[in-house]
């Protein structure tokens, strides 16, 4: 295992993304993110290496910044895994396509969104 407090060191969102006001949510891509789960998580290597996830190594993943949280059913949803589905013809489907490309530079199959305003203040553990 990997012995390195900056191999260790978990990602934040940018500040600015989460201090500036805005009236709706904001969506990012976050490859640093991506990138320190592959590290610390998939990784054999990694401080946080857990075999059940070797699964994942290979899947076509991609993780995003959400600016805040969101309520559903009278609960906060702090992160969301979801398989990425274009259930949509035309135009509204063009429009999905184009912005997985303007992000991920493709249509990924999976997508993992983070709350970045909880994220930005919560502890190692919690993360």
């Amino acid at each position: 295992m990997a012995n390195s407090d900056t191999q260790m060191k978990r990602p934040y969102p940018p500040l600015s993304f989460v201090n500036e006001f805005r009236p709706h949510i904001e969506l990012v891509p976050a490859t640093e993110v991506l990138e320190w789960v592959n590290s610390q998580i998939l990784s054999d290597e990694g401080e946080l290496h857990n075999p059940d996830h070797g699964h994942l190594i290979d899947a076509d993943i991609k993780i995003m910044w959400a600016s805040s949280a969101f309520e559903k059913q009278g609960r906060t949803v702090l992160g969301q895994a979801e398989q990425v589905a274009m259930r949509a013809g035309g135009w509204q489907k063009a429009r999905m396509e184009q912005q997985m490309y303007e992000w991920f530079g493709d249509v990924p199959t999976f997508i993992i969104t983070l709350a970045a305003d909880y994220c930005a203040q919560c502890s190692d553990l919690d993360f």
